[in-house]
């Protein structure tokens, strides 16, 4: 109550004490949202239906829907007003519960990040074998210029050679 009479008298005053709240964001157009019929109106008994935002009144606070009855049968409304407090007055829109979509997002994001420290693991692990194995290949050695299957091609070339030279000593 004094918080009126303050607001009355003094309006900066009763702001500091009781901050307008903001507005909220209206979804924008091509956003899905519910809408509730006329009251006396219903399609098999439902009365709650999918709406497509087709535009937004930011000035008044109300969409123009695209509203999906069935399959083929889509009806226009204009100059919907958001479900309020009192609930479900008919010809109102409701933002659909995200609450489900949250937790499904939330659960995508935990498993991929147990994937990437598993993934981490897999890479520390394989570069201890890579090292591993290099120490094993060249030892001590630094990588050679040319790649080592070459090295080997022209070690066995050699090898052919020095066999053909000595078959051909023994005739």
């Amino acid at each position: 109550m004094s918080g009126h009479l303050l607001s009355s008298i003094n309006r900066e005053a009763s702001e500091a004490i009781h901050p307008e709240p903001q507005a909220r964001r209206l979804p924008d157009v091509g956003e899905m949202v519910i809408y509730h019929m006329r009251h006396g109106h219903a399609r098999q008994g439902r009365t709650r239906f999918p709406a497509l935002v087709q535009g937004v009144s930011n000035e008044r606070g109300s969409l123009s829907l695209t509203v999906i009855l069935e399959a083929a049968e889509l009806k226009n409304e204009t100059l919907v007003d958001e479900i309020g407090v009192g609930g479900d007055t008919g010809h109102v829109w409701e933002r659909p519960d995200a609450s489900a979509l949250a937790e499904v997002f939330r659960g995508t994001i935990s498993s991929l990040h147990q994937r990437i420290g598993e993934l981490e693991q897999e890479n520390q692990s394989a570069a201890k074998a890579h090292a591993d194995l290099r120490k094993m290949i060249l030892g001590d050695y630094d990588v050679p210029k040319v790649a080592l299957f070459e090295i080997f091609g022209a070690l066995e070339k050699r090898l052919q050679a020095v066999e053909a030279a000595g078959n051909s000593k023994k005739k």
